[in-house]
């Protein structure tokens, strides 16, 4: 059966169902059934008997069968038994077009192809299976199955011949009751008899049962290397959640549903029943005043103890919310990052667009944002994302166009100091580059703070200060004099004017200069600090210090010289205990 295949391969089987991508299934049927039963020597009656056993008579003309799935004499057909329902003779037309592309009757006899009117003269607007809403037994309508829609299989076939069933073997079982199947061996010792005449590897797949184990895989590889194949791809029926060819619809399932529910209805039944009589006899014994009444009174009513079971709860953005949308550049590569906002501004979503789509690090970009935007939906704090994710090392990495970001280890280390920078509340502050001429907030509050305690304690060493920063000029007399004196210096080179060195004959004297301070002078109490205040101020140094270097130690590595945590060191990390540099200095 394997002249309607092109190349080294036999049929699936001799009636199958190709699964289609927009939903639905298409059949197919071996073309080459017919032509092979009139190169046998049947006659055309035993040909039409044999083609209406596997493909179906397709009219819904056939005897109705009987509850169990017989088929009794002078019975009225399937067709007027659905007219008896309710069914009307349009209707009937309209599914007979469907059922050559039929896998089962529930494939014909549905909702959707009936109509709502139909289903509603039925009277089975909320059943879903039409044909069990109808009243048939599974018996009868697995019979029906066979009788429209064929048995799929020849095997049982009137008038065939035992000795000609090889001829019609395809490579899986075909129908529900079909048991022949072309051997895994002979696919491969097929396969291996057509290799030495092509210089490449045969394109085939070679089918195997369900029921195949490891060894049959096992033995099937060994026995095509034994051969000389070149390639070998084996597919097991069924091993898939889902195929694109089917020779069968599994519809045993239902049948064993039903014998489940049927017995678990049985099963609850009793047990209603005993709980119900051993009420009934508490409840007849409490009433009475004898020594059984008392004891029965006294066993324990059973208490139902609800377990409440807290799950974590997540928190959607609406249909329509704003968003922020910001261009990077790492090192070449580009692409969008768009955060969703709630009501309140928080970021709720996070989706992140590589210029050049389809690339890996995009795929990769895209399960990140994903996964970040579900983290963030069921509350987990931007800050613990941050921290987690930032200065992770790997390519692409280098220089990128913002200001506050100029250098990122991975991308995921610029989007991750970027969303900090941007919903982190003094993060920009504490991690962007200090440049000269930029405003540095810390600074500016620091200087107000100081300035707001030099109000305070003026004293008369604040009025000296001030005479050395802004000096008055000196009466012209005081000059006359100063100028005096200097000319009568000591010409032995000794003195400390300009003229020291020389004949001591110079008589001029530096000008007065002008002191500045770039700093506030803290107020002076009683002329030296106390001891608390030099202690607040060195402890205030060393928590700056301690503040700064636990920022630059996010992800510092230990020295490898003294095992010391260093410190970020533009793009590499330096020991502050030992000096040593870890590779860029």
């Amino acid at each position: 059966m394997d002249c309607d295949t092109t190349g080294v391969e036999p049929d699936f089987a001799l009636v199958k169902f190709k699964k289609l991508a927009g939903g639905g299934y298409f059949k197919i049927a071996n073309q080459s059934l017919k032509p092979a039963l009139v190169a046998l020597g049947y006659s055309d009656g035993e040909i039409k008997d044999i083609l209406r056993y596997v493909l179906g008579a397709l009219t819904f003309e056939v005897p109705m069968p009987a509850p169990d799935g017989n088929i009794e004499s002078s019975v009225e057909s399937f067709a007027e038994v659905l007219l008896n329902k309710g069914l009307t003779q349009a209707d009937l037309d309209k599914l007979a077009d469907s059922l050559g592309s039929a896998m089962e009757l529930n494939f014909v006899l549905n909702a959707f192809t009936l109509g709502q009117d139909a289903i509603e003269r039925l009277g089975l607007t909320e059943q879903t299976d039409v044909l069990k809403g109808l009243g048939f037994s599974h018996k009868q309508v697995d019979k029906l199955n066979e009788l429209i829609c064929g048995t799929g299989t020849i095997e049982g076939a009137p008038h065939l011949k035992d000795e000609h069933l090889p001829v019609f073997d395809c490579a899986n079982k075909c129908g529900k009751t079909g048991k022949r199947f072309i051997a895994v061996e002979g696919h491969i010792r097929m396969m291996a008899a057509a290799q030495p005449f092509l210089s490449g590897a045969i394109s085939k797949t070679i089918n195997l049962p369900n029921e195949a184990s490891v060894d049959d895989i096992k033995q099937s590889y060994r026995l095509s290397w034994e051969l000389g194949l070149k390639a070998n791809a084996l597919y097991r029926d069924g091993c898939k959640l889902s195929q694109v060819l089917n020779s069968t619809a599994d519809a045993k399932d239902d049948a064993d549903v039903e014998a489940d529910d049927d017995a678990n209805v049985e099963a609850g039944k009793s047990e209603v029943s005993a709980d119900v009589a051993k009420l009934a006899e508490r409840v007849a014994l409490a009433e009475g005043d004898t020594e059984e009444a008392k004891e029965a009174a006294k066993v324990p009513v059973e208490k139902v103890v609800e377990r409440i079971v807290e799950r974590p709860l997540r928190r959607r953005l609406p249909d329509t919310r704003r968003s922020i949308t910001h261009k990077f550049n790492v090192a070449g590569h580009e692409g969008y990052l768009t955060v969703g906002l709630y009501d309140d501004g928080n970021p709720g979503e996070l989706f992140i667009t590589m210029a050049k789509e389809g690339s890996t690090i995009g795929g990769l970009m895209d399960s990140l944002g994903t996964a970040i935007s579900v983290a963030l939906q069921y509350g987990v704090p931007v800050d613990s994302l941050v921290t987690k994710f930032t200065h992770q090392r790997f390519e692409p990495a280098g220089m990128t166009h913002n200001k506050d970001i100029p250098f990122a280890k991975s991308l995921v280390d610029y989007i991750f100091r970027w969303m900090g920078m941007e919903f982190i509340p003094g993060y920009r502050a504490a991690n962007a580059p200090r440049r000269p001429g930029a405003k540095d907030e810390g600074k500016d509050e620091a200087a107000a703070k100081t300035a707001k305690s030099n109000k305070t304690g003026k004293s008369g060493v604040d009025k000296q200060i001030k005479s050395m920063i802004d000096p008055k000029p000196a009466p012209a007399d005081a000059n006359e004099k100063a100028t005096a004196e200097a000319s009568q210096g000591d010409g032995a080179g000794n003195g400390g004017t300009p003229g020291a060195n020389g004949g001591g004959d110079r008589s001029i004297v530096d000008p007065p200069r002008r002191i500045t301070v770039p700093e506030p002078v803290p107020a002076i109490k009683g002329g030296a600090p106390e001891p608390g205040e030099a202690a607040a101020s060195k402890s205030s140094q060393s928590s700056a210090l301690d503040s700064s270097l636990q920022s630059m130690q996010a992800d510092a590595p230990a020295c490898d010289v003294c095992g010391t945590i260093t410190v970020r060191s533009g793009t590499c990390y330096k020991c502050l205990n030992c000096g040593n540099s870890m590779g860029c200095s």
